[in-house]
């Protein structure tokens, strides 16, 4: 019986996010046929790259509010794996600049370069999660709305990429890590929260917090769509990071 709930949990759980609009969202459809240019690659890198470097502070977010030591230990390890298992050249962060380089923007740009306020909200959204909803429901929310979409998600982005930008395997590194490795931390997630799940109150709060995880993604990509219309006009790449600076 435990199982059979368990089940009926994780299913109402991963239907919110199967079913979210973000699946339909422009910039995703032209990730799927193929219709990415370089500049949009670049700008996308960017603002993905201001969300990435956030999330060992998400999960550490995470880890304060939580009192439970095997979740405290879940999230660890997940964190452990996000910093590289101790290697720093092996942290995601880094894995991602090896992209961004690729493309053409060095670090300092990088680090120049504003946080648009569509991805700035999906950072505070993922942060605020556990004083919000608790930290089970941050959990859901990282599980099902970020870990848990991830292959799907970076698959469809990574198609739209090497469309756009042919790079050497190596400066693609993040996108296969990604796709290979966040369901199983999807999986450790899953296997945390469905036990505690005990009241209906917790369900609702979850599902809630994927929820709203999924609508701030959508912003984020809106704001991705927003930068591509504004700076369209210039032939030139680079003219976008200068407008930007």
């Amino acid at each position: 019986m435990m199982t059979q709930t368990s089940s009926l949990v994780r299913s109402s759980f991963r239907e919110i996010t199967i079913n979210h609009p973000l699946w339909n969202h422009e910039f995703l459809i032209r990730c799927r046929t193929g219709n990415l240019f370089l500049p949009d690659v670049q700008l996308l890198a960017v603002q993905m790259y201001k969300f990435s470097k956030e999330f060992n502070r998400i999960l550490a977010s995470i880890l304060s509010c939580c009192q439970d030591e095997s979740s405290q230990l879940v999230i660890l390890e997940n964190l452990f794996d996000e910093m590289g298992e101790g290697d720093i050249t092996q942290s995601h962060p880094e894995l991602f600049r090896q992209f961004t380089r690729a493309l053409g923007i060095d670090d300092e740009t990088l680090t120049a370069l504003p946080t648009s306020p569509e991805t700035r909200a999906l950072i505070e959204t993922y942060l605020q999660m556990p004083h919000k909803y608790g930290y089970l429901a941050a959990l859901g929310a990282v599980c099902y709305a970020s870990e848990g979409i991830v292959s799907s998600l970076y698959t469809q982005l990574y198609k739209g990429i090497i469309g756009a930008a042919p790079l050497p395997r190596e400066a693609l590194i993040f996108f296969e890590v990604h796709i290979d490795l966040d369901d199983s931390h999807a999986a450790k997630l899953e296997a945390v929260i469905e036990p505690r799940i005990t009241m209906n109150e917790e369900d609702i709060k979850v599902k809630l917090a994927i929820a709203e995880a999924m609508d701030a993604r959508v912003q984020f990509f809106n704001g991705i769509q927003r930068q591509i219309s504004k700076y369209s006009l210039y032939p030139d790449s680079w003219l976008i990071f200068d407008e930007l600076l």
